[in-house]
């Protein structure tokens, strides 16, 4: 099929500047066509001004089905909101039936709010693959390896084992491809990391983990090892262009010339750091630096939503203000970190991230109808400093409207309320020991 959307402002990110009555004509699942609007009479035409038109945004690390904890545990530092309540309901909870409710339920979320692709993760990643294959939804996920027992297994061989064949069977997916996680420095032993290091290797996929996320893990990681995280991980030779460290909150000079000559990507979490008083990573000194950031959200349990504009919105004052500097991290770069850097992160820019001839057909439409986003000067001032998540009105994946006019395709309301029912239901009995 082939037909052309039209916007009243077209951002492609293969530049910094915009297009007006900007035009994409998409065949089948690609980008066939990328300027201004032109008549086409040959092919029917879908008018979304007035709108702004970019990528599907893209969350570099989350933990999808952790939107059934959302609001379970708030107002925590993270070692004993992790230690004494989430790993807890984890273990009594997580079971294949609850994260096929909780992607369903979070990819309703992430798809009206504009995300279209997500690095994640979590347990019976299988699972969440189904769903997203299911809907058309995109993205790199994980099982989350640590060396204690989870949900999905009770020994490392056996997370190892399931993440391997996880690994083998990747050709059977057209929007997933599997990554190796690595939970973090403090709850993964060295074996464990070199073994999560050469699987990842082997197979030629990310290696995804949470790095030096609070300044307690800086103690910890020093005291047992006599090294800070960063330099702890490099004693053990796994950082590498394909390595993406979640959060990186504190880390010192040499530490960040450590992941620039790595080529070590950076998941960056405001919002998530900011509710657990984690601290605020240094953004500004990463970009400088030439290492590639992008924009997530965390998990529902230390965020409580999915919502990529609000983490857009969020960085760039975060910085500004902790800088002291209102030139720091401006309204087009905070949209390249929710857009084609988060791509590159994902190893996902050959397809995504960018609006080009050959690229899939993964984009949103931007509403400016209502009146906060009325008047308009800039574009990219307005997705980072004004526009809400209700505002985004189509998202297209693979060149299907998951979102049309508004409204979700793929799942009504009453389903939803279901969904977050019988999750609910689901985490208190087993919480009670039902």
């Amino acid at each position: 099929m082939k037909f052309g959307v039209r916007f009243s402002y077209l951002l492609t990110m293969e530049d910094d500047g915009y297009i007006e009555d900007g035009f994409l004509v998409v065949e089948d699942d690609k980008i066939i066509f990328v300027g201004k609007y032109r008549e086409t009479p040959e092919i029917p035409v879908i008018d979304t001004r007035p709108s702004i038109g970019l990528p599907t945004l893209i969350n570099t690390h989350t933990h999808t089905a952790m939107v059934a904890y959302r609001g379970l545990a708030d107002d925590l530092p993270l070692f004993k909101w992790l230690q004494e309540y989430i790993w807890p309901a984890e273990a009594k909870t997580v079971s294949e039936e609850m994260v096929r409710l909780s992607y369903k339920l979070a990819i309703a979320e992430m798809v009206s709010g504009g995300t279209g692709a997500i690095n994640d993760m979590y347990f019976f990643q299988e699972v969440g693959a189904e769903v997203m294959e299911e809907i058309g939804f995109r993205g790199l996920l994980g099982e989350g390896l640590i060396d204690f027992p989870t949900p999905s297994f009770k020994k490392v061989e056996d997370g190892l084992k399931r993440v391997e064949n996880q690994l083998k069977a990747r050709n059977l997916y057209k929007f997933v491809r599997f990554s190796v996680c690595l939970h973090a420095p403090y709850s993964c032993s060295p074996d464990l990391i070199k073994t999560g290091y050469e699987l990842a290797r082997e197979y030629d996929v990310p290696l995804h983990m949470h790095v030096a996320e609070t300044l307690t893990e800086v103690e910890q990681i020093k005291g047992r090892f006599g090294k800070r995280p960063v330099e702890y991980l490099e004693s053990l030779g796994v950082l590498h262009d394909k390595f993406i460290a979640a959060h990186s909150v504190h880390l010192e000079e040499h530490e960040m010339e450590i992941y620039r000559e790595r080529g070590v990507k950076v998941a960056h979490d405001p919002q998530s750091n900011m509710k657990l008083a984690s601290g605020i990573a240094p953004v500004d000194k990463y970009l400088e630096k030439g290492i590639t950031v992008g924009l997530a959200t965390d998990g529902c349990a230390s965020n409580n939503d999915l919502d990529m504009f609000e983490e857009m919105r969020s960085a760039a004052l975060l910085h500004k203000v902790n800088r002291m500097n209102p030139e720091v991290l401006n309204a087009k770069t905070i949209v390249k970190m929710a857009t084609i850097y988060a791509a590159k992160i994902l190893g996902f820019e050959d397809i995504i991230g960018s609006l080009k001839v050959g690229k899939k057909a993964d984009f949103i439409a931007v509403s400016l109808e209502s009146p906060h986003m009325q008047p308009i000067y800039d574009p990219y001032s307005h997705l980072v400093y004004t526009a809400k998540a209700s505002d985004v009105k189509w998202v297209f994946i693979d060149g299907k409207p998951l979102k049309r006019d508004g409204k979700l395709t793929f799942i009504d309301e009453e389903e939803i309320l279901e969904i977050g029912k019988k999750l609910k239901e689901m985490v208190l009995s087993a919480l009670k020991g039902e």
